[in-house]
């Protein structure tokens, strides 16, 4: 018997399985979505619809396609693991080189809000809002920290508004997450405002 995941130099294999045929079609799924989207160049996207399809005979070979279609209805893809390659801990370094590392991604996440800057200071935001970063904090737990601090490397923003601003993640999924703004009303925060006085009506 065969085990499930093989490593070979730096990269994992798994044997085919109905979840893990599953998990493919859903990951070739979002990449179809992607494509369709504009956000994925044909010569990346036919490759890869190729080699699934490919996969996709070789598994109905092999299961049948009622088990491939109960093991489609029924996988979680948010809970599968995918086969990772394990890779030796990297030697202890001085935080020195992950301080310059930090700081070269505040320098690019500058330069994408330096780029929406006039924009965004039009519509309300404030300095702090966009830049405050104390030079080397990544997500910050703490309020009041802009938003070079949630932008990560290879990331880009896209639509600005006086509530938020989005970033999108690379592709091809291209995940996409708002950063609001904290100097101005929201609109979740008004519509509770309205409800609270009608009650007080009543």
């Amino acid at each position: 018997m065969y085990a499930r995941d093989v490593q070979i130099n730096d990269r994992c294999y798994r044997r085919l399985d109905p979840e893990y045929f599953a998990w493919l079609r859903h990951r070739m799924g979002a990449v179809r979505k992607a494509f369709t989207a504009g956000n994925v160049p044909g010569d990346v996207y036919e490759p890869l619809r190729r080699r699934f399809n490919e996969i996709q005979v070789r598994a109905i070979d092999l299961f049948g396609e009622p088990a491939l279609l109960a093991a489609v209805a029924a996988i979680d893809p948010e809970m599968y693991r995918p086969p990772l390659a394990e890779v030796e801990p990297p030697a202890r370094q001085e935080p020195a080189p992950r301080v310059r590392a930090e700081r070269d991604r505040l320098a690019c996440a500058r330069e994408l809000v330096n780029a929406i800057r006039d924009e965004a200071l039009a519509l309300g935001w404030t300095t702090d809002g966009l830049y405050r970063s104390e030079n080397n904090e990544r997500r910050p737990f703490g309020g009041g920290y802009g938003v070079v601090c949630y932008i990560e490397r290879g990331w880009r923003l896209g639509q600005v508004t006086r509530q938020s601003i989005e970033l999108i993640g690379p592709p091809p999924a291209e995940p996409r997450k708002r950063f609001y703004n904290p100097d101005v009303e929201q609109p979740w925060v008004r519509r509770t405002q309205v409800s609270k006085a009608l009650e007080d009506v009543r």
